[in-house]
């Protein structure tokens, strides 16, 4: 393999590693099989999407830890063997129950695991303002080409196997990774990632409700997109796209935001576009209307997502960097483990959207107040 191609595979993998373990946010599409084949409702299927949501933060928490006793080189392989191992158990679980260990706790805390190396790596390359949205963003259009296509494969009756591309595409991604001599580019890490264990302080605790209130929304609405429209398979299938797109594009946008304005300013601004957002989609009708709004909010919240490690990055940097981030994004997991189980509860009981739209507009209000009262830092907590 020639230089210019092991730097393109050092760059290419790890993204590629979070666009497989990205299928995660195309729930909504696999959603639907869940219910019909193990016979449950929208709520216990919303608790898988919580749970592996949970067991996401739980990877991004605890991998750089367990991670650690494993050579630099095999650390991407072990993670998307894992996931692809668990999204395999899952086809084949016997049991609802089964189904929750494998994939609601096994490919979430191995997504997990896939989204904090990848970070990590493009935090500490040469060119982090470029592969940190990239990475972040490839999470998002996981979300929207696995949804859509999980819709389309369970109505030619694939069932739970529609999640054989996501797991075709870990599978590939582990192999490769083996495969590759990896050398030191532009887009390899600048030191060795080790890592340095930060308590949490109130700056992170500060941070972490931040985060918490300005990702709850977003995550409802992508849980539940395929709700606002159930006409037919072709409907749900264009909220599911709409929303994983507007979370791909707001995670792209985010590096000319925060290079524009900050991250500060660029979150404020997210969360005022979605608090106008999920006011006007409480009132619409029109099927196109419904899907501009979801694609509206989802926009905003990739937005916050994006924009917080790089938030994150303002307060704590070089080797102290991964852990306060590890710290802060449990804030992400609190939201997507109460805000779509606790949605899809009010959805069963109520039968209607707008209650679940007006609980998201009063967290992102608070989520506002939350970020303006942030104070600016002061210096960075870095190494030692």
């Amino acid at each position: 393999m020639t230089g210019s191609n092991q730097s393109w595979m050092n760059a290419t993998l790890p993204i590629l590693g979070c666009f497989g373990g990205g299928s995660l946010y195309g729930w909504s599409g696999l959603s639907p099989s869940v219910q019909i084949a193990f016979n449950v409702g929208s709520g216990l299927a919303s608790m898988v999407f919580s749970f592996a949501l949970a067991s996401f933060t739980i990877g991004v928490l605890l991998s750089p830890m367990l991670l650690g006793r494993i050579p630099s080189r095999y650390r991407l392989s072990f993670a998307t063997a894992l996931a692809a191992a668990s999204l395999a158990a899952s086809c084949v679980a016997p049991s609802f129950g089964i189904f929750v260990v494998t994939y609601g706790m096994g490919f979430g805390f191995s997504s997990g695991a896939i989204y904090s190396l990848a970070i990590a790596h493009a935090s500490a390359s040469r060119r982090p303002n470029l592969l940190v949205p990239i990475s972040v963003a490839a999470f998002g259009l996981g979300g929207a080409v696995f949804g859509p296509m999980g819709i389309w494969l369970a109505a030619l009756g694939w069932s739970v196997w529609s999640t054989l591309p996501a797991l075709c595409c870990l599978s590939f991604v582990a192999t490769a990774n083996l495969l590759t001599t990896q050398k030191p580019n532009e887009y390899s890490f600048v030191a060795d990632n080790k890592h340095i264990f930060i308590k949490p302080g109130r700056t992170i605790l500060k941070l972490w409700m931040v985060f918490a209130t300005g990702s709850c929304a977003g995550l409802i609405v992508l849980g539940l997109a395929s709700n606002f429209l159930v006409t037919n398979p072709a409907s749900q299938a264009a909220t599911i796209f709409a929303a994983a797109a507007g979370n791909t594009a707001g995670r792209l946008s985010a590096s000319a935001v925060a290079s524009w304005c900050g991250p500060k300013p660029g979150i404020l601004g997210a969360l005022s576009a979605s608090i106008l957002s999920l006011t006007a989609l409480g009132f619409a009708t029109a099927p196109v209307m419904i899907v501009a709004w979801l694609f509206l909010i989802a926009f905003s919240y990739g937005q916050v997502a994006s924009q917080t490690p790089l938030l994150v990055s303002r307060h704590f940097s070089g080797s102290a960097f991964p852990s306060a981030f590890g710290w802060v994004f449990t804030g992400w997991g609190a939201a997507g483990l109460l805000g779509p189980w606790g949605a899809g509860w009010v959805l069963e009981k109520t039968g209607d959207l707008r209650f679940a739209l007006l609980g998201c507009i009063l967290i992102c209000l608070l989520g506002l107040w939350l970020t303006i009262r942030l104070p600016e830092p002061k210096a960075k907590i870095a190494e030692g």
